[in-house]
């Protein structure tokens, strides 16, 4: 049995995964917890993270003209090509922390076809067996899902595709945020698989405002939760895992 545990953290694009990331390695370094920081997919190191590039830029289509197996696949497999060096961290380390793993495969994939349909049931059933059961890719100790209501999610990625670029896309934009129906779709597929798998915790990641006026209580809008007080929300389930108990 390896001697580290396996952590990742999942959410939609502009969920504020590369921020919790940060909190959490901040924390593994204040607590003498070794650690090995990931993130899938796992771009510049193996043929399959290029193929990804070049889809994400569009280069077979838009998100709904590629075969999502296709698509599943190419994620599948460079995730597997990495397994080696996975297995060798996880011996190595106390903590693997990975942002994105194949829940993201699963909730993405899934998303291409409508909620519930038969069509995404599948292809979420087939991404499973096929990295956790043929591939034999190790199931996580602890997954993390950041779940952000829909509409800060799209304002995020409005926000973002005017200020951030990033190396991968070649000044490209990434078919996967521009499609906001997809990201909608992606969420709730978190939700179902999150509520519905071990090891799964969700995080909410903001909070409802309402207002009471004339005995009529009504929603005004979302508040985003700081990145601190949702690091807070999980974190003992972090130290529960790695069997710690000591000062953030």
């Amino acid at each position: 049995m390896a001697k580290g545990k396996l952590i990742v953290l999942e959410g939609g694009d502009s969920a504020g995964k590369s921020t919790q990331c940060d909190l959490i390695t901040k924390y593994f370094n204040n607590n003498n917890i070794t650690y090995k920081f990931l993130h899938f997919p796992m771009y510049g190191d193996n043929e399959f993270s290029e193929v990804i590039s070049s889809f994400l830029r569009g280069g077979f289509g838009k998100s709904n003209e590629v075969n999502p197996y296709f698509v599943a696949n190419i994620y599948a497999m460079d995730q597997f090509l990495f397994l080696p060096k996975l297995k060798q961290f996880l011996e190595e380390y106390d903590v693997v922390l990975l942002d994105r793993y194949i829940f993201s495969n699963i909730a993405y994939q899934g998303a291409k076809y409508g909620n519930d349909t038969k069509e995404s049931k599948d292809i979420k059933q087939w991404i499973s067996d096929f990295q956790w059961g043929f591939l034999n890719m190790p199931y996580p100790d602890l997954n993390i899902f950041l779940n952000v209501p829909i509409e800060i999610s799209k304002q995020r990625l409005l926000e973002r595709k005017e200020s951030e670029q990033r190396e991968y896309l070649n000044g490209k934009e990434d078919i996967h945020e521009n499609d906001l129906e997809l990201q909608e779709r992606v969420n709730y597929n978190y939700i179902q698989e999150f509520t519905a798998k071990p090891g799964c915790v969700i995080i909410n990641c903001a909070k409802l405002i309402t207002e009471k006026s004339d005995e009529i209580i009504k929603d005004i809008y979302w508040k985003t939760l700081t990145p601190e007080n949702i690091f807070y929300s999980f974190i003992n389930h972090i130290e529960s895992i790695i069997n710690v108990r000591k000062s953030i």
